[in-house]
C-alpha cells in the first residue's frame, strides 16, 4: 500500500511551527521525546510521522491545543492511509496548514462563498442560518476563518490563489441587508485585486461541479507539501492524494474554469441583480 505523504508533512509543519514559536532547538525537542535531533529534523521535513506517544509528548512541550493533538494522533494511527478521511473540523486544520505553506491554492464553491473570503456578517447572518449551529460553534468557526484569512494575507511569498464561485453563491447575498451585502462585495473586490489572487464566477450550468472542492500544490513553495484535493460529503471529508483521482479533479477544475468569467465582468453584467435584497 502506498503511504500517505500528507500524514508526514502536516505533523512536521506542526512541530516546526510549535518549536520556532517556543524558541526551541531540534535538540531541545529531541531530548524531551527521548530521541536525537536528527529524528526531529526528519519529522519537520516530512520524512517520518510522530508516533501516538510522540504526539502526546509534543502537545505537552509545544503547548498544542487539544484539538490539534487529537488530529495528529488520528493521523499517526492511520499514516499509511491515503485519501485521509475524517470529520470536517479535523481536516479543516490540514487546509489551514496548506494555506500557510502551499504555493498554489484553488477553491471551487457551488453554494457558499469560501470561508477565507467571508465577512463577519456573511458568516453569522447567512452561513449561520444554513444549519442548526450553536452560538459556540458559530463563534469558534468565525475565529478559525479569521485566523486563516489573516495567515494568508500575511504571507510574503505571494502564493497563487484562484477561487471559482458559482453565480448561485453570489445571488444568495440577497439574503443580507444592503450594508452587509455591500461589505461582502467589497471584500471580494479587495481580494481579487491583490497580487496573485483571482476570483472568477461560474454563471453557466455546472452539473459536473455539484460538490465543493479545494486543490493544493507546493508549486515551488519552500515548505509546501504533497499535492492533494480536499472534498466532503454530508458526514465526512477527504484529503485525496491518489494521483489518478487528483487527475480527475484537475480535469473538473479545467472544465469549471472554462465556464467562468472574471469577477469584474460579472459585476459589470449583473450589477442590478446583486443590488436587490431578498423580500
Amino acid at each position: 500500500m502506498t503511504e500517505s505523504k500528507l500524514a508526514k508533512w502536516f505533523p512536521g509543519r506542526v512541530v516546526w511551527l510549535g518549536r520556532t514559536r517556543k524558541k526551541l532547538t531540534q535538540s531541545d525537542v529531541g531530548k524531551f521525546l527521548g530521541k536525537n535531533y536528527q529524528t526531529v529534523a526528519k519529522m519537520e521535513w516530512g520524512k517520518s510521522c510522530p508516533s501516538v506517544g510522540d504526539c502526546y509528548a509534543l502537545a505537552d512541550q509545544l503547548e498544542l491545543s487539544e484539538e490539534l493533538r487529537d488530529y495528529m494522533i488520528e493521523i499517526a494511527r492511520n499514516e499509511a492511509q491515503q485519501n485521509f478521511q475524517t470529520n470536517r473540523r479535523f481536516n479543516a486544520l490540514c487546509l489551514q496548514m496548506a494555506e500557510r505553506f502551499m504555493g498554489e491554492i484553488c477553491k471551487w464553491e457551488p453554494y457558499l462563498l469560501p470561508g477565507i473570503v467571508q465577512t463577519r456578517a456573511y458568516h453569522f447572518k447567512f452561513v449561520g442560518r444554513t444549519q442548526d449551529y450553536t452560538d459556540i460553534q458559530l463563534n469558534r468557526g468565525w475565529k478559525f476563518k479569521v485566523e486563516r484569512y489573516e495567515s494568508l494575507l500575511a504571507r510574503t511569498d505571494q502564493p497563487k490563489i484562484v477561487i471559482l464561485i458559482s453565480e448561485t453563491a453570489l445571488h444568495n447575498l440577497r439574503y443580507l441587508n444592503e450594508t452587509d451585502r455591500q461589505e461582502q462585495l467589497d471584500r471580494l473586490r479587495y481580494l481579487d485585486a491583490l497580487p496573485n489572487w483571482e476570483i472568477r464566477i461560474v454563471s453557466a450550468l455546472h452539473p459536473e461541479g455539484a460538490t465543493a472542492f479545494d486543490r493544493y500544490r507546493a508549486a515551488g513553495a519552500e515548505f509546501g507539501g504533497p499535492t492533494f484535493v480536499y472534498t466532503e460529503v454530508w458526514d465526512d471529508t477527504y484529503c485525496i492524494e491518489e494521483t489518478t483521482r487528483i487527475g480527475r479533479y484537475d480535469g473538473l477544475w479545467k472544465t469549471l474554469l472554462g465556464k467562468s468569467i472574471t469577477l469584474k465582468e460579472h459585476f459589470d453584467d449583473r450589477r442590478d441583480s446583486l443590488a436587490q435584497e431578498h423580500p
